[in-house]
């Protein structure tokens, strides 16, 4: 009995051994299962909405630019070179489109843009409302220069030929799995349905589904309630008012997360994957402010598009629309300091008057998207035009009061506009340019002895 336990004992430690070692039962090696989780780190920023950098006009507005951003992403790599950056919502355009006259300039923006998201090494964006409003054959053209892939999961003909329904990143430990779901436009299918089949066909494959939305806020929670087999989302497509925030949502089975606009901030997207239990993740904002250094190489591409705007804009100029006979024209605000002597003290407080000064600062003389606010009667009858500003830089009394030629002449008040209405002012100070106005409030500033008081 003694040797018969003695030898069943032995053959059970061997059983153990041989277990402990890997080896196998019925020919098949059964591997020691892992428990530790996988990791994974990747950076999201949305909506540049084809800006190099933001026009800075509020102080709000002051962060973002591809410049600050490439030095941002840059000192974090120097510690995590493998550290890959995603791009949700517009990219190349905002709500303005291509206007008439800007085509150009939009041109060479593009490539500006895409020279510094080499340099900056983005990996993956998908495009936003306003990059499809311009239509398959416009963006084709334009993404042949960037040197990232772009992703639209529901997509037909003709975007499906240059747009990826899905794409795999290594992200450190993960396999992570990236869709876009893209707002309604012509040839763009309903995103439920393709983005809950392509993350089934992607599930295998992959630790963790992101999904890159550019559907704004509120559709993108509606979307995402339903069960669509996806981790996390990024909120992109968002409006110029959106409130800035790093919390993390549910919606349905994922998280969602939002970034925020015109690049902005930059989030830190920090993903754990355990086998058998949800997707955990840390979510921070970084805002990339205006006292960051400015990465040399980026800053050199802005600072080339920059001048070659001068040659691109007075090409495209033209000339002003013809003064209708007996129709006042633009006199410039020295005129009409000989009569309003009083005015001058408030307009050496105001900052209108130094709204070229800014443009000079920043080489921004020839740059179509600033000039238009930043002088008097620009593109009017009887106003200035790029080449013939003819005294009309900056924001003068007629930018506000209208013309004042015949005014000059007579005197009449019934030939100026006195009361200025909100509809002058948000032609310029509207949120792409001064998120706090508020009509009200910024005309009770301008109210003074000598200036309308």
């Amino acid at each position: 009995m003694q040797v018969r336990r003695h030898q069943s004992l032995s053959g059970a430690r061997a059983v153990v051994a041989l277990w402990l070692a890997g080896a196998v039962v019925s020919g098949c090696r059964t591997p020691p299962v892992d428990h530790r989780p996988a990791r994974g780190t990747l950076l999201v920023f949305s909506d540049l909405r084809g800006a190099l950098k933001p026009c800075g006009c509020s102080p709000d507005l002051q962060r973002g630019g591809v410049d600050r951003i490439g030095d941002y992403v840059g000192v974090l790599r120097t510690g995590e070179p493998e550290l890959p950056l995603l791009h949700a919502g517009d990219l190349l355009l905002d709500d303005e489109g291509i206007p008439a006259g800007r085509e150009g300039q939009i041109t060479r923006r593009v490539e500006a843009l895409a020279e510094a998201l080499r340099i900056i090494g983005v990996q993956a964006a998908t495009l936003g409302p306003s990059d499809l409003a311009a239509g398959p054959a416009w963006v084709e053209r334009s993404v042949k220069t960037l040197p990232l892939p772009l992703v639209g999961t529901n997509v037909g003909a003709p975007w499906s030929t240059f747009l990826k329904r899905s794409l795999v990143l290594r992200v450190d430990s993960l396999r992570v799995g990236v869709l876009a779901a893209l707002p309604p436009a012509p040839g763009v299918t309903s995103p439920a349905e393709a983005l809950r089949a392509e993350a089934t066909v992607l599930r295998p494959q992959v630790d963790v589904i992101v999904a890159l939305s550019s559907l704004g806020l509120r559709e993108t929670k509606r979307l995402f309630r339903a069960d669509l087999g996806i981790d996390v989302v990024v909120a992109a497509g968002q409006d110029l008012k959106a409130v800035v925030t790093d919390e993390v949502e549910s919606a349905g089975t994922a998280r969602l997360i939002q970034s925020h606009i015109q690049g902005s901030h930059v989030g830190r997207l920090e993903l754990s994957v355990t086998a058998g239990a949800p997707v955990s993740l840390g979510w921070a904002l970084q805002a990339i402010l205006w006292d960051r250094p400015r990465h040399p190489d980026i800053a050199a591409v802005m600072k080339r598009y920059d001048a070659d705007l001068e040659a691109i804009n007075l090409k495209a100029a033209g000339t002003l629309p013809p003064l209708p006979a007996g129709a006042p024209s633009y006199v410039g605000q020295a005129k009409c300091l000989e009569c309003h002597e009083q005015t001058q003290a408030f307009i050496a407080k105001d900052r209108h008057p130094l709204a070229w000064e800014t443009l000079e600062k920043d080489g921004k003389t020839f740059d179509l998207e600033c000039v238009s606010c930043h002088s008097t009667g620009y593109g009017q009858a009887g106003g200035s035009i790029l080449g013939a500003m003819k005294g009309l830089v900056d924001v003068q009394c007629e930018s506000c009061h209208g013309p004042g030629s015949r005014h000059a002449d007579d005197g009449d008040t019934a030939t100026i506009r006195r009361v200025v209405p909100e509809s002058v002012c948000v032609t310029c100070h509207n949120p792409k340019h001064s998120t706090q106005f508020n009509y009200d409030t910024y005309r009770s500033r301008l109210l003074v002895p000598g200036h309308g008081r």
